[in-house]
């Protein structure tokens, strides 16, 4: 039914699940053939959409990847991001969508973009791309068609999300390196960085290999109430200049979060949280991780100055919004 085929964009199944906007359509058009037809409420739509997104996947084949985030995030999940800006969440990303993200990984490398860049000196190796979903498609089928968007929601509250952009990033550190290899990220804000204003904005990191405790990323418990504050160079802990925002106070003692995590988890934080790694660690092994960045129901589009002018969006895939406006276009869907 049509109200059957409106709904279908809230139901966790159908935004959890690989499929994409024309497998939904297919997918409202045919409920009258498994018996929803007519007008029903909205609990009786949900009660239908769940085992139709689920008969759907597993005729095209992707039983493995349907999850429902909703099961996975409890209040306490959405309270604690709220009061903290930042939250992790166990096991919410299916092993089919991480064998998919390894291999759009090993893309990554071979084809890097005009924003790529190495963090670390030798004998590290820190990779760093932006805006990948631009460019491959196995990234934008992930930031799209994946679960982060649905988490991405349902943590902020908001009943519309669209994907800003993302971010690769890879440590690599040998066995015989890692004593020398030195990780050092400033305590920064991801948002100051975007032309983007308003609360509901939000990053989902996804981690490809296991993160010790010791070498995970810092975060401030409820710095995401400060204010904003300057953009800063990685490679120099430097202010952004011309932005017109104070700069990173010193951020001593303030209760600090961090988690170790697994292939599968996530840690989703808002962009105003201050996270890094002030204190110098010492890594070994691998680390690989997609930040996936959303935005929600009060978010519109700004214009930063200075350093950060063309940061998100860049000069390379710009869009044509207006200050003020709704973040919903093309360029963020």
């Amino acid at each position: 039914s049509l109200q059957l085929k409106r709904h279908l964009s809230d139901c966790p199944w159908a935004r959890s699940a690989m499929l994409g906007r024309r497998e939904l359509a297919r997918l409202g058009a045919c409920a009258a053939t498994h018996g929803a037809t007519g007008g029903h409420t909205r609990g009786r739509v949900a009660a239908l959409t769940a085992p139709l997104c689920r008969r759907w996947a597993a005729c095209s084949g992707l039983s493995e990847h349907v999850r429902q985030p909703s099961a996975a995030i409890a209040a306490a999940s959405r309270e604690q991001y709220a009061a903290d800006g930042a939250v992790v969440l166990r096991g919410v990303i299916s092993e089919a969508w991480l064998k998919h993200l390894r291999g759009a990984a090993e893309e990554a490398l071979a084809r890097p973009g005009p924003q790529a860049e190495q963090l670390a000196k030798p004998p590290g190796f820190y990779f760093s791309d932006l805006e990948l979903a631009e460019r491959l498609e196995p990234f934008r089928r992930f930031a799209l068609d994946g679960p982060c968007g649905a988490i991405a929601g349902e943590v902020m509250g908001s009943s519309e999300v669209c994907f800003l952009y993302d971010q690769y990033f890879h440590q690599r550190y040998e066995a015989g390196d890692a004593t020398n290899a030195v990780v050092k990220t400033p305590w920064h804000q991801d948002q100051p960085y975007w032309s983007v204003d308003g609360t509901d904005v939000c990053s989902v990191w996804v981690p490809l290999d296991p993160v010790p405790l010791e070498s995970a990323v810092s975060f401030l418990a409820g710095s995401n109430r400060w204010g904003m504050f300057s953009p800063r160079h990685f490679a120099t802990g430097k202010s952004y200049e011309g932005t017109g925002m104070p700069a990173v106070p010193s951020l001593d003692g303030h209760e600090r979060l961090a988690w170790s995590t697994e292939p599968g988890d996530v840690i989703v934080f808002a962009g105003m949280t201050f996270h890094g790694q002030e204190d110098a660690r010492r890594v070994q092994g691998q680390f690989r991780r997609l930040s996936v960045r959303y935005t929600g129901d009060d978010a519109r589009f700004c214009r930063r100055s200075g350093e950060a002018a063309d940061v998100i969006p860049s000069k390379y895939h710009p869009c044509d919004l207006q200050p003020g406006d709704p973040m919903r276009c093309a360029r963020f869907p």
